[in-house]
């Protein structure tokens, strides 16, 4: 044994080597802490070799910890966090108890702890990748960690027995799930001490387990109610960001129930919403959230006015889908406010949004944008425009107020330039019906002049009333061409349409007069 010691320090790495692997053979206790003493100058061959031996480790490793000195726990400490020995967890919290006289690393010791929880906190995230660990860390992960559990609730049912109790009951939470016993015991069924010390760090950790731990607890029947009070008063960014990355996009009825519970969270009331503070990327969620509680009316307006005004688009499509108690005139001027913001990404919405919240001057509005410097408002006022082709227009004119008429016609020829062409084709429809609405929807738009050919062919018409809406059409132009028109209608059988057509001719010469 001795000699065995004696080798691990001679220069020759391969005398070394067979001395450690001598060592693990014989499970000496005393020789294997002289192997971890000397952890520091050990080779990567070496390394390797004793992770691969963990079990063998186990007993000189705990008596590193837990009786040697300053060295020797130091060396232990430093080796355990290398190696990720999740199985040591239990002799870390042993060695923050109060009774242990000998504790010369407690910083060393706390983060150590901290290190291992995390990554073994990581490895239940998704125990489906490609491993780091060793095969006999993965054959016994889940009793490594039920082990370590009740180590962890042990100690925090004791804390006042030990140094660093929150980092021992973060621990617990961090390693936890709401179905474990040893959660539910220590959230339910420990000491009034125990249950204040939980409660206080459900509210101020920051770790991502016990974030997740809180949020997890509102998809489960019954929640913990300290844990739906962290969701309701906690304010810190970290909690906020979390909560809000991993709210469902559609939550269950289950959440359903148990948000209705929580009723309001702090940061959102209309006194202490900051909503700049939070990413752009989150704000949609922000939306959702609120529309899973019982927040009081004034929040939510706050909060709906501010993603109008402020949010990205699709906080904005959240907050108009979602929270609909603001009155119509709030809207449209936030959307107006939108339209003229020097943000494209904002002007964009605002001009998706003229016509879906029925901004006055909507269509005027849109044409304009059509000439926008921006592409991405111009590709915006182009989709909005794209349902205004030809046959929308036969079908919805007469919808139309009166003073947007001439704007739609100029939409029309802005969109689709040979649109002239279509109402022609729609003037010489077999259907009656359908010529007579196409003349007058050509007249409405102010278009008429554009298609005084397909008018002209209508006073041959055989039906009266097409002749007669033909010469009323053509009788308001005073173009030689739509003057040439009216011609044959002077002597047409019927006697209203004889009359409209000379009106419209004497009509034209006195208009001319002036600009002869």
């Amino acid at each position: 044994m001795n000699a065995l010691i004696l080798a691990l320090d001679v220069e020759a790495q391969s005398i070394r080597e067979l001395a450690v692997a001598a060592l693990l053979e014989q499970q000496s206790t005393r020789g294997l802490v002289e192997v971890i003493r000397r952890c520091a100058t050990l080779t990567p061959d070496i390394r390797k070799l004793l992770e691969s031996q963990s079990d063998a480790l186990e007993a000189a490793i705990k008596q590193c910890l837990l009786h040697g000195n300053r060295e020797l726990q130091y060396c232990g400490l430093s080796f355990v966090r290398s190696t990720n020995d999740f199985r040591q967890i239990p002799a870390l919290v042993s060695l923050l108890e109060n009774k242990r006289l000998i504790n010369h690393q407690p910083d060393l010791t706390t983060q150590t702890l901290r290190s291992l929880v995390s990554k073994l906190y990581e490895y239940f995230l998704d125990t489906s990748a490609d491993s780091i660990y060793p095969r006999s860390f993965l054959r016994n992960a889940q009793n490594i960690r039920r082990e370590n559990l009740n180590a962890l609730l042990l100690a925090a049912e004791n804390f006042q027995e030990f140094d660093r109790p929150e980092e021992i009951v973060e621990s617990l939470l961090i390693l936890g799930d709401v179905n474990d016993s040893a959660i539910r015991k220590v959230l339910w069924h420990s000491n009034t001490e125990t249950k204040r010390l939980v409660e206080k760090v459900l509210k101020d950790s920051k770790h991502i387990g016990v974030m997740q731990l809180i949020c997890d607890f509102t998809e489960v029947n019954y929640p913990n109610p300290k844990a739906l009070e962290a969701v309701s008063e906690r304010e810190d960014p970290e909690f906020i960001a979390h909560l809000l990355r991993w709210l469902p996009e559609q939550p269950s009825e289950l959440q359903h129930t148990n948000f209705k519970q929580i009723r309001t969270i702090n940061w959102l009331r209309a006194d202490k919403q900051e909503f700049w503070k939070i990413p752009s990327n989150l704000q949609p969620a922000v939306i959702r959230l609120i529309s899973l509680l019982d927040l009081d009316v004034a929040s939510k307006k706050q909060a709906q006015k501010w993603m109008l005004q402020n949010g990205t688009p699709e906080a904005k499509e959240a907050a108009i889908g979602i929270l609909r108690n603001l009155d119509s005139s709030e809207v449209t001027e936030m959307v107006l406010e939108s339209l003229e913001s020097e943000d494209p990404v904002q002007q964009a919405w605002a001009t998706c949004q003229l016509r879906t919240q029925h901004v006055p001057d909507a269509i005027n509005l849109l044409i304009t944008k059509l000439d926008s410097p921006l592409e991405e408002v111009r590709e915006a006022a182009r989709q909005e425009l794209g349902s205004f082709d030809v046959e929308y227009v036969l079908e919805h004119f007469e919808e139309f107020n009166t003073h947007i008429c001439s704007a739609v016609g100029k939409l029309l020829q802005k969109l689709n330039p040979q649109c002239t062409r279509e109402f022609s084709r729609a003037l010489a429809h077999p259907l009656r019906k359908r010529r007579i609405q196409a003349a007058r929807c050509v007249q409405i738009l102010e278009l008429h002049d554009q298609v005084i050919p397909a008018l002209a062919a209508l006073v041959e018409d055989t039906d009266d009333l097409v002749r007669r809406t033909s010469a009323e059409i053509l009788s308001t132009l005073g173009s030689p061409a739509a003057k040439q028109a009216l011609i044959p209608l002077i002597t047409d059988d019927n006697s209203r349409i004889r009359e409209i057509a000379i009106k419209g001719l004497r009509s034209k010469k006195n208009t001319e007069q002036p600009t002869q």
